[in-house]
């Protein structure tokens, strides 16, 4: 409308004159563009409605510089996806190694985007962190596209990056960040590409490219398209017409030749990888008895968890509560009736078993932020107590996450339902993308938290679109995102410090002369230097009754020598370091062990 406005403004100023006066000047090009005071005013404005956006962009930014971003140490499976980096920039060929499960394609050629220079653990961390970075703005601008606030859409950014599991596992180059980065800037082109007003076919393209790189980097970006295509058909918003089948060829085709490409690639020219193999093998193990008790396992710890993703948000609810009578749909009634089921259901079984949350923290665990696969771990600073409220407040906030959801997504008049419905079909159907990988920890440790990345987005923005109506208490909101933000800027402090201590004491050993096949110093270090020369030689473990890792990534290590956090049992200390941590506050020792004789 401004624009418009200008322009006929000029026009009446530059009416034809008489051609007597060819010296009065015309308004010049410049000053036909120039914007108004009014449209100036207008456009700080609008800047300043995203400055909250901004203030949680560079805090993002700037806590990449209070922790130690640059320590060039892997985290993980880091040093897996890291290796296929350095052959891809090396000799020039995509190699996905057996221990990889995933598809893995897209994550390599990114990671490879930013090790032009040098592939180190470093390039590959600040690959994640610029792909999180930008989907924490692809998350602010899906949030405002489904109808919610600008403040509250800053609000859900910030919960979406400095939740502990987002923020930790962007400072890694494990697949799950890339995947969920990936995941919600195709949602938000296909929330923009599908509005029911107008239906963008280029936007919906730009979609399926997002979703085709989205599998690429995880096998469940297939679900994707799969949850549009559903969410279309159920809403009748797709007929069986000409414009229906381009509508089908916009949402699914690309990421549907991706497919198709990628296995012809994988089967024919790469060679499956053995772990892939074996996943298949897995599942069919499993028999309908396991995958049973899997499914009924994972749903509850999936509804638990949500509870702690959006917690800071339903806290801010309860001041509102009283004052709430919304009017519950029967569907929304039959929604909450099952949600609360599983809830008791699940948590009295599980308190029966003497298991609390974090019900399976691999990232977010007892030990603070990151695995710590290592002789001794790191130290454990929650205690029984604390992990009780832990689950009482992930259960009840859960419960109030279903109330508004059920009562807004149920009824048929709730603005931008539409959108919303979108969201949650791709939510139900990445559900259902997590228990697939989860069938290798079923009889283990049940499943990892970071396979439930993936939902963290997806609440958020459905909780803030149900609460439009809601009077949050927003500074509540914010204190607890702080609360997020401060934990997961020390647990990933720590958790880097940490992983640099280890490294730094294996590399002293080394330099004094360890063979690299006497060393265990974790699963990283033995899978970065040992796993493919095991696999090359034919190595069986030489660790008998060793951990897993001495198993599955280094076989050939003879682990005569061990960095660990404890005294081992028939283990002399050689060499002591510390390492400090800011969630205990305290210095820890590492030891670098030799066997006895």
């Amino acid at each position: 409308m401004g624009d418009s406005n200008v322009t006929g403004s000029s026009r009446s100023e530059t009416a034809p004159r008489v051609m007597t006066e060819p010296s009065v000047p015309s308004i010049s090009a410049d000053m036909r563009e120039r914007p108004s005071a009014t449209e100036q005013t207008r456009g700080q404005f609008s800047a300043l409605s995203h400055a909250p956006l901004a203030v949680v962009m560079a805090v993002f930014l700037l806590s990449t510089v209070v922790i130690p971003t640059l320590t060039n140490v892997p985290i993980g499976d880091d040093w897996v996806y890291t290796r296929s980096v350095e052959m891809l920039v090396h000799e020039g060929r995509v190699e996905i190694l057996d221990l990889s499960v995933v598809t893995l394609v897209f994550q390599v050629v990114w990671g490879a985007w930013f090790s032009v220079v040098d592939v180190s653990f470093v390039s590959t961390r600040v690959s994640t962190i610029t792909l999180v970075a930008l989907s924490a703005l692809a998350m602010y601008a899906m949030c405002r596209d489904i109808g919610i606030s600008r403040p509250n859409a800053a609000l859900g950014t910030a919960l979406y990056l400095f939740n502990p599991l987002t923020f930790g596992l962007a400072f890694t180059f494990m697949t799950d960040p890339h995947f969920t980065a990936l995941l919600v800037i195709g949602m938000w082109l296909y929330v923009r590409g599908l509005r029911p007003e107008q239906v963008r076919l280029r936007i919906i393209l730009l979609a399926s490219v997002a979703a085709s790189c989205a599998f690429l980097v995880r096998q469940q970006g297939a679900l994707i398209p799969v949850a549009v295509g559903l969410y279309l058909l159920l809403s009748q918003r797709w007929r069986p017409t000409l414009e229906g089948i381009r509508l089908s060829a916009s949402v699914a085709g690309i990421p549907m030749l991706t497919i198709v490409a990628y296995y012809a690639w994988l089967l024919i020219v790469h060679g499956a990888p053995e772990q892939q193999s074996a996943f298949l093998d897995q599942m069919a193990e499993a028999g309908v008895h396991e995958s049973r008790i899997l499914i009924g396992r994972m749903t509850y710890i999936e509804v638990a968890y949500i509870g702690l993703f959006v917690l800071p948000l339903t806290l801010a609810t309860i001041p509102a509560l009283r004052s709430l009578h919304p009017p519950l749909p029967r569907g929304g009634r039959i929604f909450l009736g099952l949600w609360v089921a599983i809830v008791v259901a699940g948590g009295l079984v599980f308190a029966g078993r003497d298991l609390f949350m974090p019900y399976i923290g691999q990232y977010v665990g007892l030990r603070g932020i990151g695995p710590t696969d290592l002789h001794g771990g790191r130290p454990q600073f929650v205690d029984r107590n604390e992990r009780y409220v832990l689950t009482v407040l992930a259960l009840l906030s859960t419960v109030l996450f279903a109330l508004f959801l059920a009562t807004r997504l149920f009824a048929r008049t709730a603005p931008d339902r539409s959108s919303a419905s979108l969201v949650t079909m791709v939510g139900v159907w990445q559900v259902l993308g997590v228990l697939p990988p989860s069938f290798h920890f079923r009889n283990w440790i049940i499943s990892v938290d970071r396979y439930l990345l993936p939902l963290v987005p997806i609440v958020i923005a459905l909780l803030l679109w149900s609460l439009r109506d809601v009077s949050l208490m927003k500074p509540l909101a914010w204190i607890m995102v702080v609360l997020y933000a401060s934990f997961s800027i020390a647990g990933t402090r720590d958790m880097l410090v940490f992983q640099d201590a280890t490294w730094n004491l294996a590399n002293q050993a080394i330099e004094d002369g360890v063979p690299l096949t006497a060393l265990d110093a974790g699963a990283s270090w033995d899978g970065y230097y040992l796993y493919e020369y095991s696999i090359a030689n034919e190595i069986p473990q030489q660790t008998p009754g060793g951990p897993w890792w001495t198993h599955l990534f280094g076989p050939a290590t003879t682990s005569d020598y061990v960095v660990s956090t404890a005294p081992l049992p028939g283990y002399e200390v050689v060499r002591e370091a510390r390492y400090s941590s800011w969630l205990d506050r305290e210095s820890h020792p590492m030891y670098l062990l030799c066997r006895s004789g």
